[in-house]
């Protein structure tokens, strides 16, 4: 991971960002529903991307797709559970930056990624802002909890595959250790 944030960086989380906004507007094709639960597959991974470039890419790249979600036009719930991507993705470019393992970002990431969107959705369930056919808490830790965890992984392994690429290239400094 760089040091700076320069004027390719820069271009490079504008590109990011526009995926970011592109994904979930464009491809509902890969949207996963397990009501009250959905998934965009790929929708993490210019976030996952940024985290190598630096923090602050991260933290822009997260705001672009959160209002890519809201171009989207999908449910608030889903829309605030995209928004607190920029806390996974701070903790994992900064443990990026600190030489943390690829394999140790990931899993750290994870927890967090699958815990804030659980919280999100049990706030919206217990709120009445989302509709529950059963158990809020069921749903909010079991079904979006469970289900991001998976969906981080799947993303995250996409990103990782990306990432090596780009740092072959030179686009990106070089990947922190695997293990």
């Amino acid at each position: 991971m760089k040091k700076s944030f320069n004027t390719k960086d820069m271009a490079i989380t504008a590109l990011l960002i526009a995926f970011g906004i592109i994904i979930p507007t464009m491809f509902s094709g890969l949207r996963v529903y397990l009501p009250p639960f959905s998934a965009t597959l790929t929708a993490h991974v210019p976030v996952f991307v940024a985290m190598f470039i630096s923090p602050m890419s991260a933290i822009f790249t997260s705001l672009g797709t959160t209002v890519g979600f809201i171009f989207a036009g999908l449910d608030p719930a889903v829309t605030a559970r995209a928004f607190s991507h920029i806390i996974f993705a701070i903790v994992g470019a900064l443990m990026i930056k600190k030489n943390n393992s690829i394999i140790l970002v990931g899993a750290v990431t994870m927890i967090l990624h699958a815990l804030f969107e659980a919280l999100v959705s049990l706030l919206f369930l217990s709120t009445g802002w989302s509709a529950s056919n059963g158990n809020m808490y069921y749903i909010a830790f079991y079904v979006t909890g469970i289900g991001t965890l998976i969906h981080h992984i799947i993303d995250y392994i996409i990103a990782i595959i990306l990432v090596s690429a780009l740092s072959r290239t030179k686009a990106i400094g070089k990947l922190p250790r695997l293990f």
